[in-house]
This record gives C-alpha cells, sequence and structure tokens, in this order.
C-alpha cells in the first residue's frame, strides 16, 4: 500500500516542540494520497496559499507535508481509506 501524506506545523515555529497535524473532526490526523491534494487542501482554508514546487512551506508559511512512514517516526498507524 502506497503512503499517504500529513501536514503538520511545530507549535510556536519550534521543531523541539514536536508536530501539530492536521486533524479530522473526530481528531484523528487527516491524510491525503498526494502531495497535491494536500496543497490543495490548505489553499481552501487559505486563498493567499500560493506556493511552486521548489519554495520550501515551512520557510514561508510555517507548515510542512511528509510522508506517512516508518522512516518519519510512525509506525503501523491505521489509515482509512
Amino acid at each position: 500500500m502506497p503512503y499517504k501524506y500529513r501536514i503538520y506545523r511545530n507549535p510556536e515555529g519550534i521543531s523541539l516542540n514536536g508536530k501539530e497535524f492536521i486533524c479530522e473532526d473526530n481528531g484523528d490526523i487527516m491524510f491525503f494520497d498526494t502531495i497535491g491534494m494536500a496543497k490543495m487542501w490548505i489553499k481552501k482554508q487559505d486563498h493567499t496559499f500560493q506556493i511552486s514546487d521548489n519554495e520550501n512551506l515551512m520557510d514561508k508559511y510555517g507548515i510542512n507535508i511528509e510522508e506517512h512512514s516508518p522512516e518519519n517516526g510512525y509506525y503501523e498507524l491505521e489509515l482509512k481509506t
């Protein structure tokens, strides 16, 4: 199964604070099938959001999109499809 993507920010902009993920209304982490879909969700929330593929989301907006994978420290979390 391919990995999904999630959007996060570091509270107060400090990476030592951990990651705060975008969540569904029930508190579950919101997952996206592609990075493009995650960017579209952000755009729907903030109509000023504009970014090209080579820009850094963290530098410009204080958020990031990452793959939900073991390499990012998250194991065996059930993904809702």
